[in-house]
């Protein structure tokens, strides 16, 4: 009978546990609020949310205890973490939407990047002077 009421304690525990999670993590963590610039960009931050949750617990007795007792000692634990990790922007600049990435980036990733943004401009100026 009291292992039940323990098996429900800790059972709640964890329920109780996954509901505060969940409130904490929302879509507002991953999708940020968009932040509008005096230039008119609209810059929209994204992150990556990593949870973990860990329950572990066990009886504990010595076998004469264990043979005269109806219920054993019991000892438990939980313990959790949260990661909140950025991976880029979503960028919105006179109707045209890019993602800027910041997760990871090396140093070739960043040239090349650079230079493709450059690249874009360049033939975008040529084609408004065509036009």
């Amino acid at each position: 009978m009291k292992f039940e009421n323990e098996e429900k304690s800790i059972n709640s525990l964890i329920d109780s546990a996954m509901e505060k999670i969940k409130g904490i993590v929302d879509s507002s963590t991953i999708i940020g609020e968009a932040i509008v610039t005096e230039s008119g960009k609209t810059i929209i931050p994204i992150s990556k949310v990593s949870v973990g949750y860990v329950v572990g617990g066990g009886e504990y007795a010595d076998l004469s205890a264990r043979r005269v007792a109806r219920h054993f000692p019991m000892a438990g634990g939980s313990s959790g973490g949260m990661s909140v990790a950025p991976v880029g922007f979503i960028v919105e600049s006179e109707g045209e939407i890019s993602f800027v990435n910041v997760e990871n980036k090396t140093l070739y990733q960043t040239i090349l990047n650079t230079f493709n943004a450059f690249i874009n401009k360049v033939s975008k100026e040529k084609n408004d002077e065509n036009s």
